[in-house]
């Protein structure tokens, strides 16, 4: 209905995905465009302990679900990318060696499902094949890395790079306690703030944003 009403309207709506202006998402995407045979597989980790009570208030604060929530941000990158859509989606395959699903009590009592970590491949009916990893407990460092036709590792590129950690280490100090994906993303937030502002005020393209499009 909203897409709807603000096509009718031609009013443009920009979705605040950061990732999409990553430069883990663009390096990698530039090094499989480069590479025939490459595969794609974007990585989302989270630094919650591994125990019950830290992911049980996680499912219960964010009890939409991981993929609704903190898988959303990949969902955004291979409908943005990797021409992914309802119609378009020919099959999606779990790696069910790495995902993991739990029911957990958060803080509430109230019992809660969800995945602590999940990773699937989505082919398309166009040939475009890509995959999702997302990990609550991963760690820090989110990425994109790069497969061969033989299915080993030739390319990787992390968020934070070296060039980021100088502002992360300034942000963890200035703001203790907040989740640390806030600092490595800091920068995104900006440029796609800085990207939807000027195309606001120029009624032109925010490069790279998704949109309810």
């Amino acid at each position: 209905a909203m897409k709807k009403e603000a096509g009718g309207a031609g009013v443009p709506i920009f979705m605040g995905y950061n990732k999409n202006v990553c430069k883990y998402v663009s390096k990698t995407r530039e090094f499989a465009a480069a590479n025939e045979g490459s595969h794609v597989t974007f990585v989302s980790n989270n630094t919650y302990e591994d125990n019950d009570a830290s992911l049980g208030e996680c499912f219960e604060r964010n009890c939409e679900g991981m993929l609704k929530n903190m898988a959303i941000h990949e969902l955004a990158l291979v409908v943005s990318f990797f021409d992914v859509s309802v119609d378009n989606i020919e099959s999606v395959v779990a790696d069910k060696s790495f995902s993991s699903m739990k029911t957990l009590k958060g803080p509430s009592g109230k019992e809660w499902t969800d995945f602590d970590k999940i990773k699937f491949t989505i082919k398309t009916k166009t040939g475009k094949e890509v995959s999702v990893q997302a990990d609550r407990c991963g760690g820090d460092v989110t990425y994109g890395f790069v497969s061969n036709s033989e299915g080993e590792e030739v390319f990787r590129y992390n968020m934070p790079d070296e060039d980021d950690l100088e502002n992360v280490k300034k942000l963890a100090d200035e703001y203790p306690g907040a989740m640390a994906y806030f600092f490595s993303q800091d920068p995104d937030y900006i440029t796609v703030k800085e990207r939807v502002g000027k195309a606001c005020v120029t009624g032109g393209d925010a490069p790279g944003v998704a949109t309810i499009d």
